[in-house]
């Protein structure tokens, strides 16, 4: 009976450990100060050591929590949106440029670009443009309304824009806007994709905003887990993934039919 106690204390703490680990992406992802944030996990973890209870059951869920929280974001976090969304659209123009050009520069022919293709892209643009105008709004619906019926209408949206984008693209099947060489397309669309991530990387480092729990000072607080950087990473460089899943797909399926 012992060991069983001691073992279900032990998965206790690691589910606890996990959910305090989501916790603290998600007070990254709002922006909030490392000082704060260290405060805040660390009167979360002091509570699950007295009480002995799991998070989940006492706080609900790490992205609610943390919402609930309503910690201030970081005197420069809404440059930091505009920015992030500057560097999404710029990614994504090169990410839809790349996908058209990797089949014309197999065959070396030229890449056409299509009307669809030209509205589709301008649309998708403007949407980030906007998004950072949206997200307060989503996140009102997600916490007033509730995650299931949030994914529901984020669903019908998405189908609603799919149909959309796939209407235009047989309506202007045909009509196409421009023809050029598919190895400077290529080149600036690599460019276009990679150098956002890259500028991201150098230059948002999480490191000069240390996580300083309670009595610490910056120097003595411990390095970022590898889970957070691995997940940021990925976050990071997620449309070049994206990319290149693509851009195997759209060779594979030219490779069948051929």
């Amino acid at each position: 009976m012992m060991t069983s106690n001691i073992r279900n204390a032990h998965d206790r703490d690691t589910e606890n450990e996990k959910w305090l680990e989501g916790l603290t992406i998600e007070l990254r992802l709002l922006d909030v100060n490392g000082t704060r944030i260290g405060d805040a996990v660390a009167t979360a973890r002091e509570f699950l050591a007295d009480s002995g209870a799991l998070a989940e059951e006492s706080f609900g869920s790490a992205r609610r929590y943390a919402a609930e929280l309503s910690l201030p974001a970081t005197a420069d976090a809404a440059k930091g949106v505009w920015g992030a969304a500057l560097r999404s659209g710029v990614g994504l123009l090169g990410l839809m440029a790349l996908i058209e050009t990797v089949v014309p520069l197999r065959h070396q022919t030229d890449v056409t670009f299509g009307l669809g293709v030209v509205l589709i892209t301008i649309a998708v643009l403007a949407i980030i443009a906007f998004l950072p105008r949206l997200l307060p709004i989503i996140d009102v619906r997600i916490f007033s309304h509730g995650k299931g019926r949030a994914f529901v209408e984020g669903a019908a949206v998405g189908l609603v824009t799919t149909l959309v984008f796939a209407l235009i693209s047989l309506w202007s099947a045909d009509r196409i806007v421009f023809s050029v060489p598919a190895l400077p397309v290529f080149i600036v669309a690599i460019v276009l994709l990679i150098a956002p991530p890259l500028w991201a990387q150098f230059h948002h480092s999480y490191q000069a905003d240390p996580i300083v729990p309670p009595g610490s000072a910056p120097a003595d607080t411990p390095r970022v887990s590898i889970g957070i950087r691995l997940f940021l990473v990925a976050t990071n460089w997620l449309l070049v993934i994206s990319g290149v899943i693509l851009c195997a797909l759209e060779l594979f399926m030219d490779t069948l039919a051929r």
